[in-house]
């Protein structure tokens, strides 16, 4: 009897340590679980575009983007496009595309995206202003999906002088779908202006805002720059 005492005096720290492991290890998982993810950034937008006239009504078009998110403080998005654009009609333009793009992630992840997309514009002049509604359809090529999406995207501008500059003012709709969720799942609204710099090169700066309950981050606010250039 002294001896099973004995031995179950020298258990019982080992016991105790036990008990403490197992009420402490779940916590300290839970405490190294990564943060939820940010809902909200601030970032820069900065693309190009260079069209070369190939025909009388054809397009060569190239497109360059790059987004600094302040959320991560560095390059966040990279992307080139390059396609054919039909003016078909006076008011109907028609572009075939493909975009590479590489995203660094919030996740710390980075994804690359291969996309084939048609676009459709239509622009109609009213009074002293300019509306053109522009839609593209696009097939998602990611590491491990495949995707479709639609876009929609109006727009409303109108030439204006400012302190004796000849501006443009606009702004912009754009929504998004996803037939995978059946959804209307992103927004975009952007307020800018826009200045020709010559005869075949124009910048448009504005702010834009975008909301969503899926994207990460979902609310979004951001300053672009676009620079227009026809060779």
């Amino acid at each position: 009897m002294n001896i099973e005492s004995s031995r179950g005096r020298k258990s019982l720290p080992a016991q105790i340590l036990l008990a403490m492991a197992v009420l402490l290890v779940p916590q300290a998982l839970s405490g190294q679980t990564g943060r939820p993810l940010p809902n909200q950034d601030f970032q820069g937008w900065t693309d190009f575009d260079a069209t070369h006239p190939l025909r009388e009504n054809t397009d060569f078009h190239l497109s360059t983007g790059l987004r600094y998110g302040d959320d991560q403080g560095h390059l966040m998005y990279r992307r080139i496009a390059t396609g054919v654009v039909f003016h078909w009609h006076k008011f109907l333009t028609i572009e075939p595309y493909y975009q590479h793009s590489v995203s660094d992630l919030i996740s710390g992840s980075i994804s690359y995206e291969n996309r084939l997309a048609m676009a459709a514009t239509v622009e109609v002049p009213w009074k002293r202003w300019e509306i053109s509604d522009h839609n593209v359809g696009e097939r998602r090529f990611l590491q491990n999906q495949r995707l479709w999406r639609y876009r929609n995207r109006v727009e409303v501008r109108r030439p204006t002088r400012i302190v004796r500059k000849q501006l443009s003012v606009f702004a912009w709709d754009e929504i998004y779908y996803s037939p995978s969720i059946h959804s209307w799942y992103l927004n975009r609204v952007a307020l800018g202006a826009g200045r020709k710099l010559g005869r075949r090169i124009s910048t448009d700066i504005y702010y834009v805002h975008q909301s969503s309950g899926y994207a990460h981050p979902g609310n979004l606010n951001a300053l672009g720059l676009t620079i227009k250039a026809r060779f």
